[in-house]
């Protein structure tokens, strides 16, 4: 990818409209990068509809029509183009009129607008594809390059991003709005919490007892002692409430309130349900991180995987978590090399493995760091060896570096389940094995092999 390209991605994900919970904002900054980028004048991103049968533009800028009518696409109409959009990374219709996934929108559409070159994205969240971000070309010939179909694709994934800080700030929205019923919401939250704990301690039993293996139960037992430090504090925080309401309710039944004591009330109540709020999103994301552990079957799809190409994209969408540090991903892999896997849980494991790698391995930033990937092809799969030139591990790390929630960075905020979710991604969903060899100030080489899997 070019430099522009590379800048132009930069400025995006470093926006603070991105991650502001504003996706209108965050749509048309996209847009308009798009626009800038590709030297076009159209590109729109369109929505599915609830019952998944039509899509609607969701934002659209046209520098040529700004008025122009946006029709609705119904799948029924345009099976092929929907089928496509479910199934690739990405269309590139260098000539949509004549293209078999976008034939179908010649008259009516293509037409109508003028437009002869299509670069269509599907967009998706939380594994489902919920629209598409089509970049439009009015010139004739117009040859997409692949730094282009690369650039589209990445600000896609950024959009997905600004789903997600939209989501995240409907939820803060809501809490706020519960928040302000204090006195019916107190008793109510005290009861869901207690309930909540009783449950997991429930779920807790439930895998003590049906999971024979040492690794499930320290997982269970690592969850308890994480989750238990928010709740203990949640709880508390709620009991302060309750006592300085009580003595509030006291000084008001005596008629010996003031204004001085009611503005106190409020400060420490305020401060206090700051607390509850913070340490209830850290239990939220331990069990959520903890459910990540059991690997969702339905989230991935068995595919044969072309992985020099998959490698190479994937390495493409990476790079911004690692630029910072200024490391470099390398891939060593023919072009020929097949692999019949589940492409999703390939993709979490590598982003995993490059994500401990960045936060562990590389300390401050560096022209010098290096991470390399190499897949080499056997009789029955492929072996992958995964290697970086960073600060390396002892043999007490490497011991207990896939047992859950072990971490060495405890203190940052650090989980522990980075490594953990790629142990069973490898052994139990994709049938591998994997090790780890490390020396102190010599780096790091994760090695595993995954079969082709039957269907």
């Amino acid at each position: 990818m070019n430099d522009a390209l590379e800048n132009i991605l930069l400025d995006v994900s470093k926006s603070p409209d991105i991650d502001g919970g504003d996706l209108e904002k965050a749509s048309e900054l996209i847009l308009a990068s798009a626009l800038k980028g590709l030297d076009i004048t159209r590109v729109s991103i369109w929505l599915l509809q609830s019952d998944k049968q039509a899509m609607r533009a969701a934002k659209l800028i046209d520098e040529k029509s700004p008025n122009a009518e946006v029709p609705v696409l119904y799948k029924n109409q345009l099976p092929s183009y929907f089928q496509a959009l479910e199934s690739e990374r990405t269309i590139i219709a260098n000539d949509a009129r004549c293209h078999p996934a976008t034939i179908e929108l010649t008259n009516g559409y293509l037409e109508e607008t003028g437009v002869y070159g299509l670069l269509d994205v599907p967009l998706r969240h939380k594994g489902e594809m919920i629209g598409v971000m089509c970049s439009e070309s009015r010139r004739e010939n117009r040859i997409w390059t692949p730094a282009e179909v690369a650039f589209v694709g990445m600000l896609a994934d950024i959009y997905g991003r600004a789903v997600s800080a939209a989501e995240r700030e409907r939820f803060e929205a809501l809490l706020i709005q519960q928040n302000e019923q204090l006195e019916s919401m107190v008793e109510e939250r005290t009861q869901s919490l207690t309930k909540a704990l009783d449950n997991f301690k429930q779920a807790q039993e439930r895998l003590i007892e049906t999971e024979k293996m040492a690794a499930l139960g320290k997982l269970v037992a690592g969850v308890a002692h994480e989750v238990n430090t928010p709740l203990g504090v949640s709880v508390t925080a709620v009991t302060h409430c309750e006592h300085r309401l009580k003595k509030l309710n006291q000084s008001f039944t005596d008629g010996s309130i003031s204004r001085k004591h009611l503005q106190t009330f409020i400060d420490n109540t305020f401060e206090a349900y700051q607390l509850l709020s913070s340490n209830l999103e850290r239990a939220a994301t331990l069990i959520q991180n903890f459910k990540k552990t059991a690997v969702d079957q339905s989230s991935f799809e068995l595919v044969k995987c072309q992985l020099n190409d998959y490698l190479h994209a994937l390495v493409l969408s990476l790079n911004p978590m690692v630029k910072k540090k200024k490391v470099t991903i390398t891939i060593h892999c023919n072009e020929d090399i097949v692999l019949k896997t589940y492409q999703g849980a390939l993709a979490q494991i590598v982003t995993n493995l490059v994500s401990n790698t960045n936060d562990h391995a590389f300390a401050e930033p560096d022209e010098n760091h290096q991470i390399e990937i190499i897949a080499t092809e056997e009789d029955s799969g492929v072996r992958f060896s995964f290697r970086d030139n960073g600060k390396g591990m002892d043999s007490e790390t490497i011991k207990d570096i896939f047992e859950p929630f072990f971490t060495t960075s405890r203190q940052t905020g650090g989980s522990g389940l980075g490594l953990s979710i790629v142990y069973n991604l490898v052994t139990r969903k994709l049938k591998g094995q994997i090790s780890v060899q490390s020396t102190p100030g010599e780096g790091t080489e994760f090695s595993f092999f995954l079969p082709n899997l039957p269907k």
